[in-house]
């Protein structure tokens, strides 16, 4: 497979030239350049927007202290057409699927590493004719089931010879994987004082067969966009009494994140408050909101570092390999500012949901919503210790975390908050 085609950036959208104004209304405007549409929202626009929450009666809930559900930690959940469920819970290790009125129907996948089998399930999407498929992390492959819950094909993560890795995120509507493809990791000679983001592709892949005088796999990736990584920087670690080198992860920091519907494919790399959109032939779209991010304080850095040291206190760990891990935990370092969005979802109806920081998991989340055309529609304040897994511009699937942090799966209405 030749390198060049994953590595191709595309950079037509950095030199791109400024059109002329299509419109301009009440702080939004939209414009074309060179072929993409940019919607461009103003402060006063963003702080004016309706705000949005949930019904505080679910449209329907599945409790997780039920006898025949038992959830420990639900880390997935999709709804089918015909109003059943799929759900994935991280302590069972396995995909269970619910019918419309929340009757348990039968498991989907056992734990395992063989065929059809389940690691550690790290997305579920529904494909054609009601298909469901899972992203397994620990054993890196794309499970697919059919509607009976029969297993039906794998894909396993590909490696190349150079040392890069892809990681697939769902499949796309033309029958492509998404993913990331990451350059192997190279330890640096010496340590960064400076804190660095290493770029990484955001790719769609397929895999062909070639037949010669044997049959062989070829895997060919196109490459949506070259973007940076996480916020890291380099320190030394001591432990067991040794010193070395290590990278570690910016607290706060910066990240890219996307999310696709299966036709278009949603990116933020968190340099500003912009979201730019990809179709089969390109970026079509950037959507731009001019927000400040929110400062990190020292109340944020002692609440993680809180619930962080009190984890390994209760882990059991030996005194002296405690004591290094703390220490690591006091050195971290911290942005200065949080990043603008923490998580994308694209809605079942087109729209794109941007998730602000959090800080642990139980907060309150915090949403910007925009419609399919790139219109920023509502600013969306959820309950405390509520997880969003799915989401409408009338509905929102999700986890409601209970006072003793049983899950459980709830279907609500959206409504203007009063």
């Amino acid at each position: 497979m030749s390198r060049r085609r994953y590595w191709i950036v595309y950079l037509g959208f950095l030199n791109a030239c400024t059109g002329a104004a299509e419109q301009s209304v009440a702080g939004k405007t939209v414009r074309d350049s060179a072929g993409v549409s940019i919607v461009e929202h103003s402060a006063a626009y963003i702080a004016a927007l309706p705000e949005w929450t949930i019904d505080s009666t679910p449209l329907q809930e599945l409790r997780g202290d039920r006898a025949d559900t038992q959830f420990s930690a639900i880390i997935g959940a999709v709804r089918r057409p015909d109003g059943g469920f799929y759900l994935a819970d991280e302590k069972q290790r396995d995909v269970r699927a619910f019918s419309s009125a929340g009757t348990f129907e039968r498991v989907i996948g056992t734990p395992g590493r063989g065929p059809g089998e389940v690691g550690y399930v790290v997305r579920l999407q529904l494909l054609a004719a009601d298909s469901l498929a899972f992203v397994d992390a620990n054993n890196r492959r794309f499970s697919v089931f059919a509607p009976d819950g029969r297993f039906a094909r794998q894909v396993l993560f590909p490696r190349f010879e150079d040392g890069s890795t892809v990681s697939i995120n769902m499949q796309l509507g033309d029958g492509r994987l998404l993913g990331t493809l990451r350059r192997p990791w190279v330890e640096a000679p010496e340590n960064r004082d400076s804190v660095y983001r290493t770029p990484t592709a955001i790719v769609a892949y397929h895999n062909t067969f070639v037949t010669t005088a044997t049959t062989a796999r070829s895997t060919v990736v196109d490459t949506i966009a070259v973007v940076p990584d996480g916020e890291m920087y380099r320190a030394n670690t001591t432990e067991n009494g040794e010193t070395r080198a290590d990278e570690y992860r910016l607290r706060f920091g910066r990240t890219t994140i996307f999310a696709s519907d299966g036709a278009h494919t949603f990116v933020a790399t968190n340099e500003t408050a912009e979201i730019v959109e990809y179709g089969a032939k390109g970026m079509v779209r950037r959507i731009r909101s001019a927000r400040t991010p929110r400062p990190v304080s020292a109340e944020d850095r002692a609440r993680l570092e809180g619930v962080v040291l009190s984890g390994l206190t209760k882990s059991g760990r030996a005194a002296d390999k405690l004591a290094d891990v703390q220490r690591i935990v006091k050195s971290w370092r911290y942005a200065k500012t949080h990043a603008f969005a923490g998580k994308l979802l694209v809605g079942t109806d087109g729209s794109v949901w941007t998730e602000d920081p959090i800080i642990l998991e139980s907060d309150p989340r915090e949403y910007f919503v925009y419609d399919s055309t790139g219109t920023a529609l509502a600013h969306v304040v959820l309950p405390p210790r509520v997880n969003v897994l799915q989401v409408s511009a009338r509905e929102l699937l999700g986890v409601l975390k209970d006072a003793d942090d049983v899950p459980h799966l709830m279907r609500w209405k959206i409504s203007p908050k009063r």
